[in-house]
């Protein structure tokens, strides 16, 4: 049960289990036939991205002190700075909760190559990644950097995932749809267990 793990530090506490998750991210398989794709807007895959951040077995390993989730954008690219302009502000209500006891802090990344996300990585102490549009080309570094500093990377088009990206939250088909990459997992050093695969479609 996710049920205490997402905490709001306001008057109450925000809980969610995995019978109204599974009530709003609704299983997709991708191979039974063809669907349609859409971006969730902002506020949705903020809030659900970061209840699912919280089902990783090795996030506390990962993160340390506090979850940084770094906005990774193409300067330059219209469209890929105004996604990360909008997640930005759609992350800033989620900085005042905890994920699994741990405080939440979001920043901008801007890529500039493979050495520069390393450092940015490094030097912000970066354990979650969100990768904006305009970054289709520079993927493979991307994934690089994340398997070597164990980065759970979060993708912004569903086809990044098959590309190699871990984690999305889409509207497919109508319904609001976890899309989780297996081998993407393991190799960033994310472990989600079987209570949130069953809810999610899983390219392996």
């Amino acid at each position: 049960m996710l049920v205490g793990r997402f905490v709001m530090r306001t008057r109450y506490r925000l809980r969610i289990g995995l019978a109204s998750m599974a009530s709003v991210l609704v299983v997709a398989l991708l191979s039974a036939r063809p669907a349609v794709s859409a971006e969730l807007p902002p506020g949705k895959q903020a809030i659900f991205l970061a209840r699912i951040i919280a089902y990783d077995a090795n996030l506390k390993e990962r993160a340390g002190a506090e979850v940084n989730i770094g906005v990774l954008a193409k300067r330059g690219d219209k469209e890929s700075e105004k996604m990360a302009d909008l997640l930005v502000r759609a992350w800033r209500p989620v900085e005042a909760a905890t994920v699994l006891g741990l405080s939440v802090r979001v920043s901008r990344l801007w890529f500039t190559g493979r050495e520069a996300l390393d450092r940015a990585v490094r030097d912000g102490g970066i354990d979650t990644v969100y990768v904006c549009s305009g970054l289709d080309a520079s993927l493979a570094d991307i994934k690089a950097v994340a398997r070597v500093r164990r980065v759970l990377t979060l993708a912004s088009q569903e086809e990044h995932l098959k590309l190699g990206l871990s984690l999305g939250v889409f509207e497919i088909d109508g319904h609001n749809t976890i899309v989780v990459n297996l081998e993407a997992n393991r190799e960033e050093g994310v472990a989600f267990g079987p209570e949130l695969l069953r809810l999610a479609t899983v390219v392996r």
